[in-house]
């Protein structure tokens, strides 16, 4: 087995014990830590659990994505682009796109792309000054690839705003609310996010769990 952020061969396998029940694997290489491939969800079931998050506090909502709107205002007014001549891609936007309602309140204009429920592939054929993806890391299943896509999207000079909580080692993740969600398959540190950062010729203007802001 191969590392999926840095392909390193010296990933080490350990089991979960503590429900749910799981194995994992872990590279000491860029400090990722994924679950078994072969213990993942299947597509259809993984699904039906999205649908379900449909019917969330939409107050809830506001205050989870209130700092990364705030980081889009700030690189908004420091690039001098009014709100609708910015260009935004809300990658893996749910079901409900809520990121996209909260901008849209502020006249910016978002373009929506899932894999499961905003299906446009014209939407990755575009260039964006802005990418978002809130709470969607996580369940990347070729995290590098999916990265790296990513980053092709990207203006120069863009802004990519990511949410996911990120691991605070081995010895706590048994423990950890976050991996008890079996949709949740990769799991980074702030040492992976900045390993990312280094291999895409990034810069990690913020690293603060779960907000890790990127530009090019």
């Amino acid at each position: 087995m191969k590392c999926l952020v840095c392909a390193s061969e010296k990933v080490e396998k350990f089991e979960v014990r503590r429900k749910p029940r799981g194995a994992y694997f872990h590279c000491p290489i860029c400090d990722v830590i994924f679950m078994d491939p072969s213990e993942r969800m299947r597509p259809e079931d993984e699904k039906l659990r999205y649908d379900m998050h449909e019917n969330v506090s939409t107050q809830g909502y506001r205050k989870f994505f209130l700092p990364l709107i705030q980081e889009i205002d700030k690189f908004a007014a420091l690039k001098n682009i009014h709100a609708p001549n910015l260009k935004i891609l809300d990658f893996g936007c749910g079901p409900s796109a809520f990121l996209s309602v909260m901008l849209g309140e502020k006249n910016y204009r978002v373009t929506n792309y899932d894999i499961f429920y905003f299906t446009n592939q014209a939407s990755l054929q575009h260039q964006y000054d802005v990418i978002t993806c809130t709470e969607v890391w996580e369940h990347f299943y070729h995290p590098l690839e999916e990265i790296q896509q990513l980053t092709k999207l990207l203006n120069p000079g863009g802004l990519l705003g990511v949410m996911t909580s990120a691991h605070q080692g081995r010895e706590h993740f048994e423990g950890w609310h976050y991996r008890r969600d079996p949709t949740h398959v990769v799991f980074f540190s702030e040492r992976t996010m900045t390993w990312i950062a280094d291999h895409f010729g990034l810069t990690l203007t913020k690293a603060q769990t779960p907000h890790w802001i990127f530009q090019t």
